[in-house]
C-alpha cells in the first residue's frame, strides 16, 4: 500500500499522459505553465520587491520631503498628486502597492479618494494621512477598507510600518489612535458611515465650491435635471435648507475645504 501527495499525483498522472500520447501521436509539447493567481501568492511576490508608492498632498515640501524619505528606504515613489481628483488619476494609471493620501486635500478629500480608489484600483493598498482630531474619520475609513492610519506629527517610522503592513495586507494604527478606535470601532459600525452617496458627496463638494446646478451638470457631464435632483435629494437628506448650510456642513465634514 502507497500513496502520493497531491502534487506528486498530478505529475504522475501528466507524464503517464504524455507517455501515452506520444505512442499514438508522436512527441507532445510541453504543456505551458500556468500563472499563480491566488491572492496569497500575490501577497509574498508585492513583500518580496521594491514597493511602489504614491504620494498625495497639497503641500509641495511635504510631498518631496516624503519622497525623499521613502527613497532613502528603497522604495520607488511612481506617481504624485496635490489633490483628491488628481490622487484618484494618477493611482489608476500607475497601479501602485500604497497610495499616501493626506486626508485634507482640495477637490476631493483623502476619505472619499480612498473610496474611489478602492473601487477603481482594489489591488491598492490605502494610507491615510492624518491630523490629531480626525478619530471620527479614521473609524469611517476602516469601515469601508482604508489600510492604514498614520498621524502626520508621527515619527517617520511610523509611516514605514503603516507601508509595509498595508502592502502585507494588514493593518496599521498610529498608536495615538489605537486605544481610542479599539473602543469606538464596534459603536461606529453598528451606526453606520454616511448619509450620503458618493455621487451626492461630489455634488455636494461642488456646490460648496459655488457652481450652479447647471455648472455641476456640464462638469459631472450629467442631465440639468439630474443635478437639481441630487441638490434636492442632499437637502432632504441633511435637512439643510440653503446654500450657506450646506458649505458650512461640507467643510465640516471635510467633504470641501475651506480655501
Amino acid at each position: 500500500m502507497w500513496c502520493v501527495k497531491p502534487r506528486s499525483l498530478r505529475s504522475l498522472i501528466f507524464r503517464l499522459s504524455r507517455r501515452a500520447s506520444r505512442r499514438h501521436f508522436g512527441t507532445v509539447p510541453k504543456a505551458p505553465v500556468r500563472p499563480l493567481l491566488k491572492r496569497q501568492t500575490r501577497t509574498v511576490a508585492r513583500t518580496q520587491r521594491r514597493i511602489r508608492v504614491v504620494i498625495a498632498d497639497d503641500h509641495r515640501i511635504f510631498v518631496e520631503g516624503v519622497k525623499a524619505l521613502l527613497a532613502s528606504r528603497g522604495l520607488v515613489v511612481v506617481g504624485v498628486a496635490s489633490d483628491g481628483e488628481e490622487a484618484v488619476h494618477v493611482a489608476t494609471a500607475t497601479r501602485p502597492d500604497v497610495i499616501l493620501l493626506d486626508l485634507k486635500m482640495p477637490k476631493l478629500n483623502g476619505l472619499d479618494a480612498a473610496r474611489a480608489l478602492l473601487t477603481r484600483a482594489p489591488e491598492t493598498a490605502v494610507v491615510l494621512l492624518t491630523g490629531s482630531d480626525d478619530l471620527g474619520f479614521v473609524l469611517e475609513a476602516m469601515t469601508v477598507g482604508v489600510k492604514g492610519f498614520v498621524v502626520k506629527s508621527a515619527a517617520s517610522n511610523e509611516l514605514f510600518d503603516a507601508i509595509n503592513a498595508a502592502n502585507a495586507g494588514a493593518t496599521y494604527v498610529s498608536p495615538s489612535f489605537d486605544v481610542a478606535v479599539k473602543e469606538a470601532l464596534p459603536r461606529s459600525r453598528q451606526v453606520g458611515t454616511s448619509k450620503l452617496t458618493g455621487r451626492e458627496r461630489t455634488v455636494l463638494r461642488l456646490i460648496a465650491e459655488g457652481k450652479t446646478s447647471k455648472e455641476i451638470a456640464l462638469d459631472l457631464r450629467i442631465a440639468l435635471k439630474t443635478a437639481e435632483t441630487h441638490r434636492t435629494r442632499i437637502m432632504r437628506k441633511l435637512d439643510l435648507h440653503d446654500i450657506a448650510s450646506l458649505v458650512r456642513y461640507a467643510i465640516r465634514e471635510r467633504i470641501a475645504s475651506a480655501y
